[in-house]
């Protein structure tokens, strides 16, 4: 299903959808973002400048395409020969994600097949077989470049601009970029290529530019070494969601993800689920739902990740989804 930028209709029509889903109960533990435990496979590359220099203390993680997350901590850095030692949870096929230091004069990149890319759609995919120490393309770090943008149809509150999404566990982005009161924001830490922009502010739905739910689909905004024209970006509403898990009258969190690249495209924390929750999703593309609360997991249509039932958010309107029990 495509996924472009969509007109706001004045009346939403509310499309009722009753999922019965089972529910299990589970120790509630956060699932956290740090790298799996070592299991022996790993991508091997070197980090270099434009000129050839081998660059020391660069930040370099994998992550297996379409998924992107920045990790809680950096699981390899290159050392003072520019070799780094990147590990995977296991075998499959990788991106690799290179992120110097917020000060440094490099900009981040996705590794693409001859330098650098803002796009994980150009990143070089590397498979991994199991126990290997696969070799990787060499890192060419390209001067920091930036993006100037006024975000239009406020009022603006507590917004921010970045480029991957919101976590789950609710922290924030290290690397987002405040949205001021008048609309502007500016991103100095990327390399200079084009890339997707998640934007986020009170009121609205998390949208990538373009105003789309899916990062793959984002129009891509190119970051520049000299001063550039400014990206204006129109906030989209989107469509009303609401949300009822009617035996459950306390706290809790929903998770909802784009189908195509299992990005959050909202985290929506209530206290009273059974009451219900009204929330903004931008419209034309498809989720998948989780709640969690009181040690209790459920999934919308199914009873895990990979039975669970994708939602279309339509441009006629809002959903109201009842997560009920089994």
């Amino acid at each position: 299903m495509g996924e472009s930028p969509s007109k706001m209709l004045s009346q939403p029509l509310i499309a009722t959808l009753l999922a019965t889903t089972l529910v299990g109960t589970v120790a509630v533990a956060s699932p956290g973002h740090a790298a799996a435990p070592p299991s022996g496979e790993t991508i091997q590359t070197e980090v270099h400048d434009q000129v050839g220099r081998r660059l020391a203390g660069i930040c370099v993680f994998a992550t297996p395409y379409p998924i992107f997350e920045f990790p809680d901590f950096c699981p390899a850095r290159s050392d003072p020969s520019g070799a780094v030692s990147v590990p995977v949870p296991g075998p499959g096929t990788y991106n690799l994600f290179a992120l110097p230091d917020s000060g440094s004069r490099y900009g981040a990149q996705w590794v693409g097949q001859h330098g650098g890319t803002g796009t994980e759609k150009q990143a070089r995919r590397i498979t991994v077989t199991a126990g290997e120490a696969k070799q990787g393309p060499t890192i060419y770090l390209d001067r920091r470049a930036a993006i100037t943008g006024m975000v239009t149809l406020g009022p603006i509150g507590n917004g921010t601009v970045g480029i991957v999404g919101p976590d789950p566990d609710g922290r924030r982005d290290p690397r987002y970029a405040p949205i001021a009161t008048d609309g502007a924001f500016h991103i100095d830490w990327l390399g200079p290529y084009a890339w997707p922009l998640l934007f986020q502010a009170d009121g609205y739905p998390y949208q990538w530019s373009g105003g789309v739910g899916n990062r793959l689909l984002a129009e891509l905004v190119p970051a520049t070494t000299t001063p550039s024209s400014t990206y204006w970006y129109p906030l989209r509403r989107g469509a009303d969601v609401a949300v009822v898990v009617p035996d459950q009258p306390g706290p809790g969190r929903l998770v909802v993800r784009n189908v195509g690249t299992q990005d959050p495209v909202a985290v929506v924390d209530h206290d009273n689920w059974a009451e219900g929750k009204q929330f903004p999703l931008i419209s034309r593309q498809q989720v998948t739902l989780r709640w969690e609360g009181g040690g209790i997991v459920r999934w919308y249509g199914g009873t895990d990740a990979t039975d669970t039932v994708p939602v279309p958010v339509r441009d006629s309107g809002g959903l109201e989804l009842v997560l009920a029990p089994g």
